[in-house]
């Protein structure tokens, strides 16, 4: 008897280590591999289509296309996405304008700590650039041609950390943008979006 009670105490044990742990995995991976909730107001905006926004945030007009960066500095799936866009950034910043947007003032001091000094952040608090770009979570961008028309509107990549080369989807729309050409034609992967919600509350503590 006394044997069962302590076998039931140590499988008691045992099964809330393992969900704890379970717990601890869904939190920082597996919520992040679902698709980010929709918005119930939610409009999809599609390539080519004129993007109205608030001339006081972003010029209307410039010499160059624009690449907007939704980025949440609390958020993982932005910082796995970091250096990948700082990539992004250093090379194609001759051709394009790279503005990073962040969703209130308070994550603005959070942003800069990570952000390169010469990219101008963007304060979107009533989420205008997010809703007339299409765009509810992050990190994604979007990219803007001189016509104010939008050019592509999705992930940086299939995978969170932006190690799979194959579907690096913003750096081949970059591609396509600067080379003249039509905006490349990807699955549903380029354009569904996972990671955080922009309205989503702080889960990630910077040091």
């Amino acid at each position: 008897m006394i044997l069962s009670v302590r076998l039931a105490v140590v499988i008691f044990i045992l099964v809330g280590i393992l969900s704890a742990i379970v717990g601890i995995f869904w939190y920082q991976e597996l919520q992040y591999l679902l698709p980010t909730p929709v918005p119930k107001d939610y409009k999809v905006v599609l390539p080519d289509e004129v993007i109205k926004y608030d001339s006081i945030l972003i010029p209307q007009q410039y010499s160059k296309p624009k690449l907007l960066h939704f980025f949440n500095p609390h958020c993982p799936c932005s910082r796995f996405n970091l250096a990948h866009f700082l990539f992004l950034k250093n090379k194609y910043a001759d051709q394009v304008d790279f503005y990073v947007v962040v969703a209130s003032r308070e994550k603005v001091p959070a942003a800069k700590k990570l952000i390169e000094k010469d990219i101008t952040i963007l304060v979107d608090g009533k989420e205008r650039l997010a809703k007339a770009c299409g765009i509810y979570s992050t990190p994604q961008a979007a990219l803007i041609q001189t016509s104010n028309r939008l050019y592509f509107r999705g992930n940086y990549n299939r995978s969170r950390y932006c190690t799979d080369k194959n579907s690096n989807f913003v750096q081949m729309a970059l591609d396509s943008l600067v080379s003249l050409k039509k905006p490349p034609h990807f699955s549903e992967l380029a354009t569904h979006s996972y990671g955080c919600s922009i309205q989503q509350k702080d889960t990630f503590e910077l040091p």
